[in-house]
């Protein structure tokens, strides 16, 4: 594993050891993450290498239970929810069923009243199905995927009646489930399965039944489609009419992706620029926990302290260019882009942390954390001036030429060596005597380590 090289003796680097590769990273990028925290935290180096795979498990099981349908339907009307209540339970029936019947599908279904012409309930379609559709087809070797798709299922058709049959019933996550369908057809066999018929418009049609019936599962996705011409033409207007469906009903992707359509950062989106109401709909978003949403916020933060005009379209929510500093590093938490780096396998989530754990560490040089009990004892207004100053050093473009560690002081070096260091910690800079006697008094006498 490649260390992080540094300059101060007083932190150990630990030897170098194996680091396996964990949920969506490379063993190199896994090797380079456990060397920044490690870096950021010494202690960390006991528990290598077994702490972040492990870790990444973990995450991944909290990541699955916050974004799991269930959890996003909480706030939507009791009828959704309790749909994929029950579609979950029907699930898990469907697999004791099997189990205790050798896998044996018609002996599974033999109690199921799935006559055409009678009277059937939700329940018994639903199973049946999920027990007849779940039959894959074998596969002609290791490269095909298509075989995988639940459309290549011999008994796709008679288990897509079925759910139709429930959707008829009343049962809106019956055409979600047949929209998704046509979307692993999609993701799995590119249309195979069903020549000359495209997958990605049968899902858009199937999800729009839903939909127009209130599912706000269904109304997320259309609007997703519509705002990205899947199946379907572009159409943003009516993709945010249909996201405000589901965000009537609480659903936080609908929240984040209408966050990010009144960004206007696309040529289709510009004429609905409006950082106002952006801001708005990532806040929305984040409080209903969608990690997504406050690194968005965090870096449309950070965009704010290089960008006046930008500010004064988002109604200036900071009082200077240090206080969008400050919130978009408070906002672009690292946990948040470990759980899209490991468990999404997020590529520019993984860069964004490798930089925010090399923040942590420019800032752990600056206050190292042995002085910390001290950094308890200055008054509120001392920590919010040192944790500005930390703020200002941790940002990527202040890490090679020093900015004067004086608060009240903006001045940065032309030239790499220019500002003289503290010659105590040799941690901080100043570009005068004058700057350095004001820090002084300001708080660093309390955090200064000879």
């Amino acid at each position: 594993m490649a260390q992080v090289q540094t300059t101060d003796p007083n932190i150990d680097v630990a030897p170098a050891q194996e680091v396996p590769a964990f949920l969506g990273l490379t063993q190199q990028q896994s090797g380079l993450l456990v060397a920044l925290y490690n870096e950021s935290d010494p202690e960390f180096a006991k528990q290598l290498p077994t702490a972040m795979p492990v870790a990444a498990q973990q995450l991944a099981a909290e990541f699955e239970k916050r974004n799991s349908v269930g959890k996003k339907l909480e706030r939507a009307q009791d009828k959704y929810a309790e749909e994929y209540k029950l579609f979950e339970q029907v699930q898990q029936e469907a697999v004791e069923r099997l189990s205790k019947t050798d896998m044996n599908i018609d002996e599974a279904a033999k109690d199921l009243n799935l006559d055409e012409s009678a009277q059937c309930s939700i329940h018994d379609l639903l199973l049946g199905s999920l027990l007849y559709g779940g039959l894959r087809r074998e596969p002609s070797g290791p490269d095909d995927r298509a075989s995988l798709s639940p459309v290549a299922s011999p008994n796709f058709e008679g288990a897509k009646r079925l759910l139709e049959r429930t959707f008829d019933l009343g049962y809106t996550m019956a055409a979600v489930q047949i929209g998704s369908f046509y979307m692993q057809e999609e993701k799995l066999a590119a249309g195979k399965n069903i020549p000359g018929h495209d997958p990605k418009k049968l899902a858009y049609t199937w999800y729009a039944k839903a939909a127009d019936q209130g599912n706000p599962m269904a109304c997320h996705k259309i609007g997703y489609f519509l705002e990205n011409g899947i199946g379907c033409t572009l159409d943003v207007t009516k993709a945010i009419e249909y996201y405000q469906k589901a965000l009537d009903q609480g659903y936080p992707d609908t929240a984040h992706n209408l966050g990010l359509i009144y960004q206007g950062n696309t040529p289709q989106t510009v004429p609905f620029k409006d950082i106002k109401k952006s801001i708005e709909f990532l806040e929305r978003a984040k409080q209903w926990g969608f990690a997504a949403s406050a690194n968005a916020l965090g870096r449309l933060y950070l965009l704010m302290s290089k960008d006046e005009k930008l500010a004064e379209e988002a109604g200036n929510p900071g009082s200077d260019k240090d206080d969008y500093i400050i919130n978009g590093i408070d906002l672009m938490e690292a946990q948040n882009y470990m759980e899209l780096a490991l468990v999404r396998g997020n590529v520019e989530a993984y860069t964004y942390l490798v930089r925010i754990l090399r923040a942590k560490m420019a800032a752990r040089v600056a206050l190292e954390n042995e002085n910390f009990e001290n950094f308890e004892k200055l008054s509120a207004a001392e920590k919010e001036k040192l944790i500005r100053q930390l703020a200002k050093d941790a940002t990527p473009e202040n890490i090679k030429h020093a900015i004067c560690a004086n608060p009240a002081c903006d001045k940065k070096e032309q030239n790499a060596g220019d500002f003289k260091r503290c010659g105590q910690c040799q941690r901080v800079s100043y570009c005068s005597r004058e700057c350095q006697k004001d820090h002084w008094k300001a708080g660093h006498k309390v955090v200064c380590k000879r």
